[in-house]
């Protein structure tokens, strides 16, 4: 079975956070390099709010906000949910595709 990048690293996801239990620390920030983009949306934000005009630049901000309390809450429900993502997971078969996705 071929997978698509996404199918991937939410496997990979499940293999590391069965070794170690997730936090929220440890979901957002599984990969990394995905924050960039946002990152980039803070930077110009606050260029906005000191630069061209405090109104846009506020609007912005509260929109970044709200966009990391969004993310903060759906990792929070996320470990909430893992105890029975854990039991219910065929584990053998996720490890069986990681190791196809390997060797492929």
């Amino acid at each position: 079975m071929k997978l698509t990048a996404y199918q991937k690293r939410h496997l990979e996801a499940l293999a590391t956070f069965r070794k170690t239990p997730p936090t929220i620390w440890s979901v957002v920030f599984f990969r990394p390099l995905s924050w960039l983009p946002f990152l980039l949306i803070v930077v110009v934000s606050f260029g906005i709010y000191f630069l061209v005009d405090e109104r846009w630049g506020l609007f912005l901000i509260g929109l970044t906000l709200g966009a990391l309390l969004r993310i903060g809450s759906h990792a929070r429900l996320a470990i909430m949910a893992w105890p029975v993502t854990a039991a219910v997971t065929d584990w053998p078969k996720v490890e069986a595709l990681l190791q196809n996705e390997k060797s492929a």
